[in-house]
Parts: C-alpha cells; structure tokens; sequence
C-alpha cells in the first residue's frame, strides 16, 4: 500500500508538471517547481484546514511558487516542444489547439492570471469555484475574468493567425 504523500504525488505531479510548463515553456523549469510545490505542500500539509479540496491547495501553492520564480527571474519565456506529447493526451480539446500554429504565443501573451483561468479551467477541467480557491476570487469574478481571458486570447490570436475555431 502506497504512502499518503507518495499516493497524493502520484496522484497530481502531472497535473500540476503540465501547469507549470504551460506557464514557463521550459519541462526542466517546470520539473523543478513541481518539485518545489510538492516539497512546500508535504511541508506544510499540518496546516491543511480542508477548507478547499487538496486539488486547490496544491494548486495554489503551485502558482504561488511559479509566481515567486517569475519574480525572481523575470526573463522571457523559453519555448520547448519536448513535452509536447504528454500534454496532448491529455485533452482532445486542446489537442486540436496546439496543433495550430502559434497557440503558445498567443497563450505567453495574455497575463499571467489570464493563462491561469483558461489552463485550470480548459486543460484541467477545475469548476468556478475550484479556480476561485486557487486565485483567491469569488465565482462571479472567475466566469467574468475567464470570459475575459477567452475573448483576449481569440482577439490575439484572430489578429496574428486569421481566425480560430474553437
């Protein structure tokens, strides 16, 4: 019988890994704060108060981490492909959309916050309110921000590529 902390990794190190590198285009980066997260997360999981799902928690802690390292390193994003496989399958949906030229582009221009709905939203499939525990944001702001960050990120990409069929 596996661990508790060995399970809860096994159960969201590829969920929380394809976050994290949707944010930083860079698998070795993204392996490192997903290391970062769960470390923090097994550090800290006393203060657990299961006022939110452990799925938020940790991805709370995953976004924050990800926000500190943007913070100290304020560099420009480094595209790789390398990981582009395992995300794929994950999502039928977005596989049709990075199959289409210049989705991470467009994904790298939107705010930070903007790329958090639409990735925990479109790719992990979290509900409102799972979002509004991560964010720290009430249902009605996730739907308006999500609405937002959608309509952006068709504008921007209409704008580079003509047009997007989602």
């Amino acid at each position: 019988m596996p661990e508790p902390f060995e399970e809860i990794y096994d159960t969201y190190k590829k969920a929380i890994y394809t976050y994290l590198y949707r944010n930083t285009y860079n698998s070795h980066i993204a392996e490192e704060l997903t290391h970062d997260t769960f470390m923090k997360a097994f550090k800290s999981i006393q203060s657990f108060r299961y006022e939110s799902t452990l799925k938020t928690w940790l991805f709370t802690i995953a976004r924050h981490t990800y926000l500190s390292y943007q913070k100290k390193n304020s560099t420009t994003y480094e595209f790789s492909t390398e990981n582009d496989e395992q995300w794929r399958s994950e999502s039928k949906e977005l596989e049709a959309m990075v199959e289409q030229d210049g989705i991470l582009s467009v994904l790298s221009s939107l705010s930070e916050k903007e790329r958090t709905y639409i990735l925990l939203r479109d790719q992990q499939g979290m509900s409102y309110q799972e979002i509004g525990e991560v964010l720290g944001e009430k249902v009605g702001t996730v739907k308006v921000g999500l609405f937002r960050a959608r309509k952006k990120f068709k504008e921007h990409y209409s704008k580079e590529y003509g047009g997007i069929h989602l």
